[in-house]
C-alpha cells in the first residue's frame, strides 16, 4: 500500500501491521505453547492469528478515514478483492477457537476443521455487518 492516493495513516498503519502482526503471532504461539504440546498447531494458530492481524489492522485506519476522503483497499493493485476487515478478525477469531476446541479434545484434525467452520461463518457475518473500507 505505498500508493500516495491512499491516506498516510492508512500507509502507516500497514507498515505498522507487519510488526504487529509479528508480535501478535509470537504472544499466540507464546500462550498457545503454555496450554498444549504440540508445535505445529501452535505454529498453525500463531501463524493465522498473525495474518489476521496483518489484514485487519490497515483495515481499521482506513475505515477511520472520512468516508469522502478514503479510498477502498480494494482499488490497489495488490490488495485483492475480498472484505479485509472480515477476514482479518474472522482469521483471528479462527485461530483462538481452533485452539480452544484443542484444549478441549487433543484432535488436530477436528480443531482446525472447527476453527475452519467458524472463520468461515464469521466472514460472512463480518462482511454483511462490518463497514466496507
Amino acid at each position: 500500500m505505498t500508493d500516495q492516493r491512499f491516506d498516510d495513516s492508512v500507509v502507516a498503519a500497514d507498515r505498522w501491521s507487519k510488526v504487529i502482526a509479528l508480535l501478535v503471532a509470537i504472544a499466540v504461539f507464546l500462550l498457545a505453547s503454555e496450554l498444549t504440546a504440540d508445535v505445529r498447531f501452535n505454529s498453525i494458530v500463531a501463524a493465522v492469528a498473525g495474518v489476521g492481524a496483518r489484514l485487519y489492522i490497515p483495515y481499521h485506519a482506513s475505515v477511520r478515514v472520512p468516508k469522502s476522503e478514503r479510498l477502498s483497499l480494494r482499488e490497489h493493485p495488490v490488495a485483492g478483492n475480498y472484505h479485509h476487515g472480515a477476514a482479518g478478525i474472522a482469521l483471528m477469531m479462527a485461530s483462538l477457537v481452533s485452539l480452544g476446541v484443542f484444549l478441549l479434545d487433543q484432535a488436530f484434525l477436528i480443531s482446525v476443521g472447527i476453527g475452519i467452520i467458524s472463520g468461515v461463518f464469521a466472514y460472512f457475518v463480518l462482511g454483511s455487518s462490518l463497514p466496507t473500507a
